[in-house]
This record gives C-alpha cells, sequence and structure tokens, in this order.
C-alpha cells in the first residue's frame, strides 16, 4: 500500500468511526400545509371535480349498486375486451363485460403479457385532494403500481366522502393509516401527457392515455 493509500484508508476510517458515533438530536417538526391559507371551495367534492376535469380527467358519478353498471358502460363506448385488475376491488368483478380478465396477483414477469396487452385497468383511489385535482392511489401487492400505467384505459373509483383539502392532508392521513408507508404514493393528475419542442401535446407516453375517474 503506498503511503497516500496508507492516509486516505485512515482518513475514511477516522469519518466514518466520526459519523458511527455522533450524536444526533433530530428536532421534529409539525408539517406547514401551503394550502391552509389559501381560500378554497367549501365543498371539497365540487372543487375537486372541476379541478380533475381540468387536468383531462373524464368524470363520472354513481352509487355503490351502479359501479358494475358504470364501469361497463365506459368500456362500451371504447369497445374494449381484456381487463386487469387488481386482488382487492370495492367491486363485483364478475359483473364486468370483458372478454378476458386478469387478477394482477402474481409478480409481474408471471403477467407481463397480460398486463401490457389489457385494454383497461380498474383500481381504487384511496383518497382524492381537492386543491390540485388529483387522485391518491397507494401501490402494494394487492394493487400494483403498474395497473395504473400499463393499459390505454385506466379506470379509478374514488369513495365520495374520501376527500380531502389538500396534498399534506392526504400524505399525513397515508401514515397515519400505515406504520409502514406504501412502496409508492401515487398523485394521478388525469391521463399521461408530454410536449415535444413544438409544444404539442401527446397522450399516452408514460401511462394511459384515457382516465376515467368514477365517483360513488
Amino acid at each position: 500500500m503506498s503511503k497516500i493509500d496508507e492516509i486516505s484508508s485512515k482518513s475514511k476510517k477516522i469519518i466514518l468511526d466520526k459519523i458511527k458515533n455522533a450524536q444526533i438530536d433530530i428536532e421534529k417538526i409539525p408539517t406547514i400545509d401551503p394550502i391552509e391559507h389559501i381560500k378554497t371551495s367549501q365543498n371539497m367534492l365540487e372543487e375537486l371535480k372541476e379541478k380533475m376535469q381540468a387536468n383531462k380527467y373524464i368524470v363520472q358519478e354513481c352509487s355503490k349498486e351502479n359501479l358494475e353498471e358504470t364501469i361497463n358502460q365506459i368500456v362500451s363506448s371504447y369497445g374494449y375486451k381484456t381487463c386487469i385488475y387488481p386482488s382487492k376491488l370495492d367491486i363485483d368483478i364478475e359483473k364486468i363485460n370483458a372478454e378476458k380478465k386478469t387478477c394482477f396477483d402474481q409478480e409481474v414477469e408471471n403477467l407481463r403479457q397480460e398486463l401490457f396487452h389489457s385494454d383497461f385497468s380498474i383500481i381504487q383511489a384511496r383518497l382524492g385532494v381537492s386543491s390540485h385535482g388529483v387522485a391518491l392511489v397507494t401501490s402494494s401487492k394487492d394493487q400494483p403500481r403498474m395497473l395504473s400505467l400499463a393499459p390505454m384505459l385506466c379506470i379509478v373509483l374514488l369513495k365520495k366522502e374520501n376527500v380531502v383539502k389538500s396534498l399534506s392532508e392526504a400524505l399525513n392521513l397515508v401514515k397515519k393509516e400505515n406504520e409502514i408507508l406504501p412502496s409508492n404514493i401515487l398523485f394521478i393528475a388525469g391521463p399521461s401527457r408530454t410536449a415535444d419542442i413544438e409544444l404539442i401535446t401527446v397522450f399516452g407516453v408514460h401511462g394511459s392515455q384515457k382516465v376515467h375517474v368514477v365517483f360513488y
């Protein structure tokens, strides 16, 4: 070992020992909600619908009893035939009209063909955020993240009572509900879109080209 390497090794050990033995006091500061002092609509549900439409969601509303019928109407309007869905869903999947229905309950390597060739997916949103017009979706083995990205059409189900005012409030609620945070917390702001240097908007480049949200 050269003299330079020896000095470098000793310096590295000194630094690592100092880090290992350091006494660090972390002060927990409450999160400041930037939306708290901004005037927003008193009716968060209506505000959410309005802003979701501005984000290019296709917004629909129905009762819990008519969820499957509403989904079938959406799918029929596009003529889609194949569906992929999570293992836990707030509907009777047997009532969904599709020639092929695949449950995403395996590793992605085992369902690659079905995932990337299914016409549409159905997912459950945990929350809607009225300040930004987005849906919060937590991913897990029961509802993998790719369900919202791969199919051409993504149908998002959202309970009307699960609407909060801000992103901060939504995140704090997810933290409260989960001792270990989900692997991904997604804020879906409508269909995937991008623009080239000519400012031409293209939909569906990095995710679903069409996104419906169904309030029930």
